[in-house]
Order: C-alpha cells, then sequence, then structure tokens
C-alpha cells in the first residue's frame, strides 16, 4: 500500500469544504485503476475502513486521527469526450470537478447537466450521493458507472442496473467509484444563459460566502428540512463558531475555528427539536466520519 503516493498526518480540515476536522493518519492518491485496487484488496485485508475524498462538500470529519485508509481522487481527472450521432458521452474519472462538466456543456451547448452545474463537486462524490438540484439529478443523465467492489474487482454497470433514490445510491455502502459516463444531447436552448441563471439563485440563497458543508439533513416527504429547521427557531442559532446559516436554515456554517464537538451538538439539537415538534425523524445529508 505504500507503494502508492501518499501523505501521512494530513490535515482533514482542508479535505472538507466546512474546515472541519482532525489528522488523518494516512491519504492515499492513486492515478490509476490498478493502485485503486492495490488499496482496496489491502484495506480489506487490514480490515480497515476504505473511504474515498473528492472536495469533501457533503463530509464533515471529527477531530483526534483517524486511522482509516482515506483516498483522494485528486489525482483521478481523466476524461474523454464521444460523439456517436446526437448524443454525446463525457466519460470522467471520480475526480473531475462538475466546473470542468459545466465548462464542456457550456461549450458544446449540451442539455441534461445545466441544473447541476452549481453543485460543488466531483464526479465521484456525486455518484455515490445522487447529487441533484433544481428538480435533476445526476442519476438522470448517467449511462453507466465504472466500480470496484470491497475485494478490489471492477464492474461496470448500466443505469438500469443501479438502484438510485433520493441522495442515495448503493456505492456509499462500499468500494469505490472510478467513473462514470454521462450521456447528453446538443439543446436549442441557451445553455449558457441558464447556467448563470442558476448560479445566480445559489449565490442568493445560499451562504456560499462562509465554509459550509451545504445541505445538512435531506427533505422530507412532507416538508423541506430547511423549513422545519426554521420553524423551530434554528436559523442563525450557533453554537460557539458553527451556526445554521441566516440565508438558509438547513447550510451549516463555520463562523471561523469552529470546532466538530460544536457542529455535532447543532445537528443533536436540530435532530431532537423536530422530532419533538413535528415526530419527524430527520435525517442526515451530510456524512460524519469518526
Amino acid at each position: 500500500m505504500k507503494s502508492v503516493k501518499h501523505e501521512n498526518f494530513v490535515d482533514l480540515s482542508k479535505l472538507c469544504s466546512i474546515r472541519i476536522g482532525g489528522k488523518a493518519k494516512t491519504v492515499y492518491f492513486p492515478s490509476s485503476p490498478e493502485e485503486i485496487r492495490t488499496l482496496l484488496i489491502e484495506a480489506d485485508n487490514a480490515d480497515k475502513s476504505f473511504f474515498p475524498v473528492g472536495i469533501g462538500s457533503n463530509t464533515v470529519f471529527s477531530d483526534g486521527i483517524l486511522d482509516f485508509v482515506f483516498v483522494s481522487t485528486r489525482n483521478l481527472k481523466k476524461y474523454i469526450i464521444r460523439q456517436q450521432e446526437d448524443t454525446f458521452y463525457i466519460e470522467a474519472e471520480a475526480g473531475v470537478s462538475f466546473k470542468t462538466i459545466t465548462n464542456i456543456v457550456k461549450k458544446l451547448n449540451l442539455e441534461g447537466f445545466e441544473n447541476l452545474s452549481g453543485i460543488p463537486a466531483t464526479v465521484g462524490g456525486a455518484v455515490v450521493m445522487n447529487a441533484g438540484a433544481f428538480g435533476t439529478e445526476i442519476s438522470d443523465i448517467i449511462e453507466e458507472v465504472h466500480w470496484f467492489d470491497r475485494e478490489g474487482n471492477l464492474h461496470v454497470l448500466k443505469r438500469d442496473q443501479i438502484d438510485f433514490s433520493y441522495r442515495s445510491s448503493p456505492f456509499q455502502k462500499e468500494g469505490f467509484v472510478y467513473k462514470a459516463v454521462l450521456k447528453l444531447k446538443p439543446s436549442k436552448k441557451d445553455i449558457k444563459s441558464i447556467i448563470k441563471k442558476h448560479l445566480e439563485e445559489r449565490n442568493k440563497k445560499q451562504p456560499l460566502e462562509y465554509p459550509t458543508a451545504g445541505s445538512t439533513f435531506k427533505n422530507t416527504r412532507k416538508y423541506p428540512a430547511g423549513y422545519l429547521l426554521e420553524r423551530v427557531g434554528l436559523k442563525g442559532y450557533k453554537i460557539g463558531n458553527v451556526a445554521f446559516s441566516e440565508k438558509h436554515a438547513n447550510f451549516l456554517i463555520n463562523l471561523g475555528g469552529g470546532k466538530f464537538k460544536e457542529l455535532k451538538k447543532l445537528i443533536e439539537t436540530a435532530e431532537r427539536r423536530v422530532g419533538e415538534l413535528y415526530r419527524i425523524k430527520l435525517e442526515k445529508e451530510i456524512q460524519i466520519v469518526e
């Protein structure tokens, strides 16, 4: 495992967008499928938790030293664009950012990705959580996913073989999403202007001026999570240097020097208040690693 490029005692707060967390004993930086396979097999043999890390936009790490097999997708940024008749396929490795995909679809005026364009994500993380915005989920445009199981075997799954649901996929349980193929069509609409409008809307409604972990809880069937948090008095509520945003109650923000224990207490407070007042059990959208 040490033959794969790695760094020791890495500051985990730099690997997530809310900038909170302790240290990773080791972070690995594979740059090929063979290296991913090696890491998975050795993690399995050592009975260690295997944790892929993209840009960490919906991830929070606990304090202290975490001895997981952390696998960064930083060196997995290759992509290919193919055209077959009137359809374009973007085959992108796990570390390709949504910003890169956005630039491609703007240049080629491709339809299907525009609603997802402002999400701070990489392809791998987005597939794992079935990222979505403005009524579109990434599963809507997936053609196939190349995925390693825990034992290091590579599987190529077609869209109809994958059981996606709201902010969920089978890939959350184990293994590693190596790459995905996105299927898009040329559009008669002005894709650039649609993307610009969505980005403006995001900037208005979301507290992007602070380090944030994005949406804290999944929306419930009956109510958006932000509505429930606002109704129980948590909009703008803070503990120490971590708060639910004044701009959007479902966004946790780091006001500067925020601690994991403060964030965890806020989450527990929200779950308790919504449970008591609405008899609704909130389900976390962010992933807590401890």
